[in-house]
Parts: C-alpha cells; structure tokens; sequence
C-alpha cells in the first residue's frame, strides 16, 4: 500500500508553527508513515532552522518540477513555498496582516490539493484569528473556512487525547452567546457526526456517547435552566431512535471522571471550554483536534500561536507531531478501503 501524503499548513508565520513543525518532523516515524509537504514560506522556514538545533534538512518544490520523486526522497522534507515573507512581516510574536494572507493562502492550497486527490489530508499549525481577520477573512477559525471551502456547512471538532474525545456542539462564540446558539437539531447533528467519525475513523461498531449538560446539576429539574429539558434532552432522544447510543444530558461536573476512564468513546459538550478545560488538563501537550464532516481529513495542533514563546525555540512540538501522524493513520485507514 502506497503512503498518504500529508499536506502540513504553516499556519501563522509570526506564531510557533513554524517552529513545532520543524521540531515534529526530526521524528523518523512520520516519514516512515507518509509523505509530508509543507505549504508555507520558504524564508519563515529557513530563518526558524536558524535558531534550532538537528532541524531536518529541506528542499523547495519549483513550478515545473516533478512533485513524487521529491517527497520520496528520505533525507530532506519538501516544501512548496506560497508567500515570500520578509523579516519585518514574519516577526515572531508580532501580528501582521500579509501573516493573515500568506495564512489563508496555506489553508486554500491545501483544501483544494485535498480536494482534487493529490493530498490524502491536511494537518494544519496554529493561525491568528485577528491577523486573518485583519487580512479582510472574516472567519473565526480554521473550521469554518475549510466547510465553506468544502461545502459542508455542519462541521465540528473532535479534540482527541490518549484518556478523552471531545466534541463541542458550539465553537468560537461568547459564552454568553451559547445558550441562544444551541438547539434540537445542531446538537442531534453533532452526535450524529461524531457517532459516524467514531465508526469511521477509529472503527469502534458502537460508538458510546454522553452528552454533558449545559447547567450546573443538569438543570436540577429546571431550578437552574430549562435547557436540558428543552432542547438536550429531546435531541438525545431523537439521536437514539436513529441507532445512536447517547446518553444525557449528563452533570458535566461528574462526566468527565467517568469518560476519562473509560465509560464513554467521546463526549458532546455544549460549548467549547466545557470540553477544552478536562482535555487539557489531561492532555495539555499531545491533544489533536479533527474536523468532523468535510470532505477530507484534516487534523490540527489543540493549540494557539503562542505568542508568548514564538521565536524563543521553547514550543513544544507533541502536539503537531500527533497531528500528523493521526492524518497519515487515518489517510492509511481511507486508501486500504479503496476498491482496487
């Protein structure tokens, strides 16, 4: 069987991408698993190698030149240069808005090279929010401009850890937006999504899924919200009459124990940090986050720029690491099915 290749997004070029994927890829098991490409800015990259120690070596992909022979080669990584930054628009730890274009242009090329069939996935490094948005992109990350690409407006993340697999009904949105943004059908749709991925991508046959509760005590019977009565807990009953093996809503306070040791294959939480705060607390480095419901794979670091240590060398690259290798298993796991 052939190996996947892996199209790895820079992400932003003032951030620790650029840095935790050089760090990622001095591991020999992802070029024995796939063949990276990088799409990302060919000075960003050579500056970063620069200031680090063993980073591997590199090679430029031209227009023009044979793209296959290049990946196979063993003893360098292939990158196809979008943007030409220079050092003043890729300071570290300084935001700018040609690191928002030079951004969106990474994540556009690799969604369509995914598209077309050439890349079996993407992995993607950390963007800027506000640089991307300062860029004239008005998306509030990754997720939503990878469905609009894809054409798959029902999209969620499954952040994934070794003990926890979490998938928030809403994404990037004011907690106090998170009451109003929940309904029957967006959480039916997300445990739909994340019953089909379980089955598909990780090849549990029957999936378990616990679906945490919005208010404190589950609502305690409507004393503290009428939510769970309301919306959660018909649209659980709705997503078992389908088959699917949900249960909830759940006290989140309690939820989390029993999935991390085991009870549950993921949880369906209401809002973002309900579900990111247990997962980074077991998982702080080496979480991935995977888009459920486009048309390919796509995986990601669990983590932001960084700003703060951007530059300084001190980023750690686990997460990145796991982010390529969940592509390329999962990419593996997709060609084997193929009909030949």
């Amino acid at each position: 069987m052939r190996k996947p290749i892996v199209a790895i997004t820079m992400g932003d070029p003032a951030g620790i991408g650029p840095e935790v994927i050089l760090k990622a890829l001095r591991d020999p098991e992802i070029h024995r698993v796939c063949h990276p490409v990088i799409l990302g800015d060919w000075g960003v990259l050579n500056r970063t190698r620069l200031g680090g120690k063993k980073f591997p070596q590199l090679i430029r992909w031209q227009t023009g030149q044979p793209l296959l022979p290049m990946l196979s080669r063993r003893d360098c990584f292939v990158v196809c240069s979008l943007s030409e930054l220079g050092a003043e628009q890729s300071r570290p730890a300084t935001p700018a808005r040609a690191a928002g274009h030079a951004a969106y242009r990474y994540i556009c090329v690799a969604a369509q090279l995914a598209l077309s069939g050439f890349a079996d996935a993407i992995a993607t490094a950390p963007i800027s929010k506000s640089s991307l948005i300062d860029a004239g992109y008005d998306y509030p990350g990754h997720t939503e401009l990878l469905a609009e690409i894809g054409r798959t407006p029902e999209c969620r993340m499954m952040l994934i850890g070794h003990k926890l697999r979490v998938v928030p009904v809403t994404g990037h949105v004011a907690l106090m937006k998170v009451s109003r943004g929940l309904t029957r059908n967006s959480i039916r749709t997300t445990m739909e999504l994340t019953h089909r991925s379980l089955r598909e991508f990780f090849a549990i046959a029957r999936p378990r899924i616990a679906v945490a509760a919005l208010n404190p005590h589950a609502g305690e019977e409507g004393i503290f919200g009428q939510e769970e009565k309301k919306i959660i807990a018909p649209a659980v009953r709705a997503a078992t009459r389908m088959g699917i093996r949900a249960q909830g809503p759940l006290p989140a306070d309690s939820l989390f124990h029993h999935a991390a040791r085991g009870d549950y294959d993921a949880v369906v939480c209401m809002y973002h940090d309900q579900g990111l705060i247990p997962l980074k607390l077991h998982h702080f480095f080496g979480g991935v986050a995977l888009t459920l419901g486009l048309p390919f794979i796509r995986t990601s670091v669990d983590h932001g720029t960084a700003y703060d240590i951007a530059g300084k060398g001190e980023a750690d690259e686990s997460s990145m690491k796991e982010a390529i290798l969940l592509a390329a298993r999962l990419a593996r796991r997709k060609i084997k099915r193929r009909p030949r």
